[in-house]
């Protein structure tokens, strides 16, 4: 087994059973760590690097209207830094609860001067989105939080320069867990409720490898936002970018073809700047 290191515990193993054993023996006290901490997504590590394809893309974006842009800020089913694993469905109570109340700014900065868009004029939404779409070799798709913005509605000149260009900047959320789970991969008795819930939702796990290494994850069945998502320069997840439409009409029309989004993404071609 490879050295994992436990943030809450401040302790670094380097035997299975050990890990497993401690995990379960301070697993409330763990996940009562976990809620109480506000994390800022883009320190949280998710993924390396990579870039969004548009190519890729074979969903339907009829959604998506002309004159609005729409950056990415979070994305599930992948085992993070910390071992936490978001799940579909974790943003749902909250998007409904936070509509219309959060901040899209810079760098997590709640000053006047960082604001990008104010929370009246800043949609939220889910979608699904192929992996291959953000740049990633996996089957299937991951359900991205989704921000929607109007290009009028920008009240930031640094962020007016990044759209007009189109640059290849980054989303992340500030938030906290309101429901998290532990899944252990062990046939001990002592884990058998461990055990069911790893075996519940592994399949569902993009970098399943990862946690097959570390026998464990945190699942985050559900998350509450927290006054803001950002743009930064470097995301915790690179599948978090900005979706820029091209053509797409407020009304639909009769072309049942979905509209492409169209991207640029060249700083994450050019560099590696994520790891885990």
């Amino acid at each position: 087994m490879k050295t994992i290191h436990i943030q809450e515990l401040n302790k670094t193993f380097t035997d299975r059973e050990e890990l497993f054993k401690a995990l379960k023996d301070n697993e409330q006290k763990i996940i009562s760590l976990k809620k109480a901490t506000v994390y800022k997504s883009a320190e949280k590590g998710q993924f390396a690097s990579g870039s969004l394809n548009a190519s890729e893309i074979k969903s339907n974006y009829d959604w998506m209207k002309k004159g609005y842009f729409y950056p990415i800020v979070n994305t599930t089913n992948y085992r993070d830094s910390h071992g936490d694993v978001h799940f579909p469905a974790l943003w749902n109570k909250t998007i409904k609860e936070q509509s219309g109340r959060i901040h899209y700014v810079l760098d997590h900065e709640l000053k006047v001067g960082s604001v990008i868009a104010w929370p009246d004029n800043v949609g939220l939404m889910l979608k699904p989105i192929e992996w291959s779409a953000v740049g990633k070799d996996y089957p299937g798709t991951t359900e991205a939080l989704i921000l929607e913005v109007a290009e009028s509605d920008i009240v930031n000149q640094d962020a007016k320069s990044v759209y007009s260009a189109k640059r290849s900047v980054q989303g992340s959320v500030r938030m906290s867990y309101v429901t998290i789970k532990l899944g252990i991969n062990s046939d001990s008795k002592e884990y058998l409720e461990n055990k069911s819930y790893y075996n519940s939702r592994i399949n569902e796990i993009a970098n399943r490898q990862e946690v097959e290494d570390a026998g464990y994850f945190f699942g985050i069945e559900e998350a509450k936002l927290i006054k803001e998502s950002s743009m930064v320069l470097f995301g915790s997840n690179d599948a978090t970018s900005i979706v820029y439409p091209v053509a797409v009409d407020d009304t639909k029309g009769d072309n049942n073809t979905p509209p492409l989004p169209s991207m640029d993404y060249e700083k994450l071609l050019k560099a590696k700047l994520f790891t885990t």
